[in-house]
């Protein structure tokens, strides 16, 4: 029986594709981007995040874990030692202001599609349907194989967001399961790819490579403008090459900056690398347009 674990489902989303969507975060991930905006999605492992906001400062988390799991951290608050915890639940149940959650359930193809079902008839009236993201969705290739084929007897739209840091034929696995795979591109320099991002892009290239050429649906590259990382010149001039020799992709979307992942990192007891750096809006990165002039591409700042 095929598993996955999900630390998020976002019913009647409206930016991960066409119409209105339920979206399934799935955990893990094997790249450590600095900016990354779901800090909670990047290990494999369930984890416990703290939710400052929420917390009356009782204490009871602290004095009820049996395992002593939890600290008064400086700056961070009521955080979980993860390789302490044993998940047995007991402060989450606990809490009266509900700032503390689980991230990380397991759920069968069976136990998903239920909650997907809930929201049929709106997938059907928008032509929307399921996204699935995360961390990355396509390290459970087995588990979205298993859901597609029961989502397609339905006739709702499937949709990948994917960073390409994975084995190919686990892509190969899905590619005729899916309607629409976004793939992000971060860096074409493959040792900065690796400073950004804890590995180098040739994985990532490569897997764009195939898609192109072997998948039927619409592709999308997208590409995240982080300032002082890959905002620069050259670095944009090669990745608009990059996709310019690509015969397949439909769009070229550029996602500004933004800081909105930093209370979950604070909630982790984790350093956030990004430091004070200024969320980017969308006009400001207008410019970008401009490239259109240049590159035989379509280009969307979203």
């Amino acid at each position: 029986m095929e598993k996955a674990r999900i630390f998020n489902i976002e019913r009647c989303a409206t930016e991960d594709g066409p119409g209105i969507r339920t979206t399934v975060f799935l955990k893990g991930c094997n790249l450590r981007c600095k900016w990354c905006a779901n800090p909670e999605s990047q290990s494999f492992k369930p984890e416990i995040l703290f939710k400052e906001i929420k917390c009356i400062g009782c204490g009871k988390c602290i004095n009820s874990c049996p395992q002593q799991a939890i600290k008064n951290m400086p700056g961070y608050g009521m955080i979980t030692d993860s390789d302490e915890c044993k998940l047995c639940g007991t402060c989450i149940d606990g809490c009266y202001a509900d700032a503390r959650v689980r991230q990380g359930t397991d759920y069968t193809v069976e136990e998903l599609m239920e909650v997907l079902g809930r929201d049929e008839h709106y997938y059907l009236a928008s032509g929307g349907g399921i996204t699935f993201s995360g961390g990355e969705p396509l390290m459970y290739s087995k588990f979205i194989h298993a859901c597609a084929r029961k989502i397609r007897k339905r006739g709702w739209n499937i949709l990948i967001e994917t960073c390409g840091q994975v084995p190919q034929e686990n892509i190969e696995m899905i590619a005729s399961d899916v309607d629409t795979i976004y793939c992000d591109y971060k860096h074409y320099d493959p040792e900065k790819h690796k400073e950004l991002t804890g590995v180098d892009n040739r994985q990532i290239i490569s897997n764009i490579r195939w898609i192109d050429e072997h998948f039927e649906g619409d592709f999308y590259l997208r590409y995240p403008y982080i300032p002082g990382c890959n905002d620069g010149t050259e670095a944009i001039e090669q990745f608009l090459k990059f996709a310019e020799r690509l015969s397949k992709v439909k769009e070229v979307v550029f996602l500004p900056y933004h800081r909105l992942g930093l209370p979950k990192y604070q909630g982790l007891g984790r350093m956030y690398e990004m430091g004070d750096m200024k969320s980017l809006k969308v006009q400001d990165l207008n410019f970008l347009k401009e490239y259109e002039n240049k590159y035989d591409l379509k280009i969307k700042i979203q």
